[in-house]
């Protein structure tokens, strides 16, 4: 596995021509079941569901990934990999789908154990069916709504069998679309909610989550990109070409061009007022701890 740091110090290397790979864990996972009150949800169990069970009730999975935290402002996503380790099924193949969301959501501490095939009750900020974060923001419809909380069109598309094991969503121009625009406007990063045959019962499919006990069988981001340029680097503010390319003064820099109002200072890409906010800053350090290419 490629760690951010390791990519990171590659970069530092003078690597920057040459395409990067890097592996990325799940930030947040989550499972939202079918239930008319919303009560029930999955945020720190071990595994996430989608698809229909044996009576004919839907689960459908939530998972994001920090993109921008593992990949440099500016970089061109060439390659991605989705792999998540299927732990448990009774159906054969079923078409299961990547949608990326529109709306935020939440993972509690809501845990349904092992098989946690029912949930348990929703903690506070869990995602449920009807809501985004139990119990006070709500999906414009139960379960999310197509064009309004996600996509109306998946973003891939695979079949998922039997036997258990991992499987992989490999690149199509839609995937790579959405994480490049995670690279691009973090802000707009909410992951994927993950749909499976919801045509019929006994289809559900169950995957390992980030807080499985093992930890090769947790999701996994696997992302190819080529690095920005270099001098290109976001968080080389005041242009220096000289090493440190990072330092201080690229913080006052930042600061004094946040005070001017500079839409250089909107790091998080945010399109709703106040564009500029204190969210702005830790976008920025947290380029800044990424590092860039040298100078």
């Amino acid at each position: 596995m490629v760690q951010p740091w390791a990519v990171c110090a590659g970069l530092a290397l003078g690597a920057a021509a040459a395409a990067d790979t890097v592996d990325v864990p799940a930030d947040r996972d989550n499972t939202i079941y079918q239930n008319s009150l919303g009560a029930f949800s999955n945020g720190a169990g071990p595994q996430i569901f989608a698809g229909k069970n044996a009576v004919g009730q839907i689960r459908r999975a939530l998972i994001r990934f920090d993109v921008a935290a593992a990949v440099p402002f500016g970089s061109t996503i060439t390659d991605v990999k989705l792999t998540l380790n299927l732990s448990q099924t009774v159906s054969f193949d079923e078409p299961v789908s990547l949608y990326r969301l529109l709306t935020d959501w939440g993972e509690g501490t809501s845990n349904a154990g092992d098989p946690g095939g029912s949930g348990a009750l929703a903690t506070p900020g869990d995602a449920t069916w009807l809501h985004t974060f139990f119990d006070t923001r709500f999906w414009a419809a139960p379960g999310g709504a197509p064009g309004t909380d996600m996509a109306i069109l998946a973003s891939a598309t695979i079949a998922v069998g039997n036997p258990l094991g991992p499987y992989t969503w490999n690149s199509t121009p839609a995937l790579l679309a959405d994480v490049q625009s995670w690279v691009d406007a973090p802000a707009g990063n909410f992951g994927w909610i993950i749909v499976g045959d919801e045509t019929a019962p006994g289809t559900a499919k169950r995957f390992d989550s980030r807080e499985n006990a093992t930890p090769g069988n947790r999701p996994n981001l696997r992302i190819t990109y080529t690095p920005p340029p270099p001098g290109s680097c976001y968080a080389n503010c005041d242009g220096t070409t000289r090493p440190p390319c990072l330092n201080v003064l690229d913080f006052i820099c930042f600061l004094n061009r946040f005070a001017a109002g500079d839409t250089y200072a909107n790091c998080d890409q945010s399109t709703s007022p106040p564009v500029l906010n204190v969210l702005d800053f830790g976008c920025f350090l947290n380029r800044f701890g990424a590092g860039c290419s040298a100078c």
